[in-house]
């Protein structure tokens, strides 16, 4: 089995992973507060462990990927004030959230936990940490006593002194200004469950650690979202499970740096967001994800529409290099280059790069150079195979090649109108001709003369 270099937010180094389960890998990611349309910003969090997991499972591992929903917030609920029921809000915008990664060629995860489906293992869970004498009740609800924890803040090493800890939750009867809800006491006109601590609804950062403990137990291997969630949530999160468990909880952090748009973060409540929907009236699914793995995961990215548009240039070269060798393969009609060694190489050099902590610009240079090798190149029948496969392997982990866009019934028509031109260009019946040939190019269709007869190309 092969190895992965991955840098953990919680050491701050590059460590060599290792499941826990070898051939096992447990991966939890924060999913969205659906109280409104997810954005490109969301886009680059789902698609990097979406390729995170397909280059997992292409190490022969098997992925249980979790993805949670917050269908329970103070976002919520400020959001369906205009609406009959709250729950209209997150099951409206849920269905957005579902659209958007069935568009974007995100694969399925083990299960989606839903927080409203998840109450009693949270309750549990509260229970526990008051047991541990944990948690505290003051007018509002109850809190986690980060005092109890020595080594709070090891995640984001935040400095508790810090007046912004305090300005987070801000309540002048916490024991510490840093202390979070992690339950909130109903409040009238508001949903709330039955407790025996008292009725009321979770705070943020119980609900993920409740539920993924509910599908992993108390220990798993990978956790990860957004950088802004490595504080208060992740931090949070940590010190109220290793609370109840008493030992170490995740063993490896991964967070996906800030996807900006004129240098300022992307986020709905700065309003200088662009939806999913928005895009894909400009752009295909995959060239959004060519885009948003183009930068490593740990860099910031600022997202522009000029950005946009010269990524869709380089993907299409890359795209039709795909289709070059497709077409080559099922016509079998092949070069005489050998380029074999020199694409085989370049292929294993892409996946040297993701070896290392997913280092996909270097691996993009690899798949570029590949490219030019097979547009510059009438390839023989073994450097073919060989970039079909390579670029078959590509495509499992990125997913960003288009799908073929012909039929083997379309191919077969193509061909024999292309036939019919080369014998209407023999009888010098050239108008016919030349209207068979404008007429395929409408349809994405070239021709290409050779000595050993017309190529039909179908273009991207």
């Amino acid at each position: 089995m092969d190895t992965i270099k991955l840098f953990n937010t919680l050491t701050r180094n590059l460590e060599d992973f290792k499941p826990i389960k070898k051939g096992e890998v447990s991966m939890y990611v924060c999913g969205p507060t659906p109280y409104d349309k997810s954005h490109v910003g969301h886009a680059r969090t789902y698609i990097f462990f979406d390729f995170l997991r397909r280059y997992l499972e292409y190490q022969k591992n098997e992925v249980k990927l979790i993805i949670n929903l917050t269908d329970i917030d103070d976002k919520i609920i400020n959001a369906a004030k205009k609406e009959d029921s709250w729950q209209v809000v997150p099951d409206v915008y849920t269905r957005y959230f579902f659209w958007m990664l069935d568009k974007l060629k995100i694969k399925m995860p083990y299960t989606f936990p839903h927080v409203t489906t998840h109450m009693q293992e949270i309750i549990e869970l509260i229970q526990d940490l008051l047991n541990k004498n944990y948690v505290y009740k003051i007018e509002n609800g109850l809190y986690f006593d980060i005092s109890k924890q020595k080594d709070y803040g090891k995640l984001s090493k935040v400095n508790l002194n810090d007046p912004k800890i305090g300005r987070i939750e801000e309540n002048k009867n916490k024991k510490n200004p840093g202390d979070f809800a992690v339950w909130k006491f109903k409040k009238k006109g508001e949903p709330f469950w039955y407790a025996p601590f008292g009725d009321g609804r979770p705070g943020w950062h119980i609900e993920c650690s409740a539920m993924s403990s509910t599908y992993f137990g108390d220990k798993f291997d990978i956790h990860g979202g957004g950088v802004d969630l490595v504080f208060p949530h992740h931090e949070n999160e940590i010190a109220q499970s290793e609370a109840s468990i008493g030992g170490p909880w995740v063993n490896n952090w991964v967070h996906v740096a800030y996807l900006t748009i004129s240098k300022a973060k992307m986020s709905k409540s700065l309003g200088n967001f662009v939806g999913i929907d928005q895009l894909l009236d400009s752009f295909s699914p995959e060239i959004l994800r060519y885009y948003l793995l183009s930068a490593h995961y740990r860099t910031q990215l600022d997202f522009t529409w000029d950005k946009m548009k010269k990524a869709r240039e380089q993907w299409t070269k890359v795209a039709r290099a795909w289709y070059d060798v497709l077409q080559r393969d099922e016509q079998k009609l092949y070069g005489d280059v050998d380029l074999s060694k020199e694409i085989q190489m370049e292929f294993d050099k892409s996946l040297v790069a993701l070896e290392n902590d997913l280092k996909t610009p270097e691996a993009y240079k690899n798949i570029h150079f590949i490219a030019s090798l097979v547009l510059a190149n009438d390839l023989d029948e073994k450097s073919n195979s060989i970039t079909l496969k390579a670029l078959k392997t590509l495509d499992e982990i990125f997913a960003f090649l288009p799908e073929k866009s012909w039929t083997k019934k379309e191919y077969r028509l193509a061909t024999e109108l292309a036939e019919l031109r080369q014998e209407l260009r023999t009888e010098e019946k050239f108008t016919m001709s030349d209207l068979i040939r404008d007429n395929l190019k409408e349809e994405g269709i070239s021709i290409e003369d050779t000595k050993e007869g017309p190529k039909v190309k179908f273009d991207i």
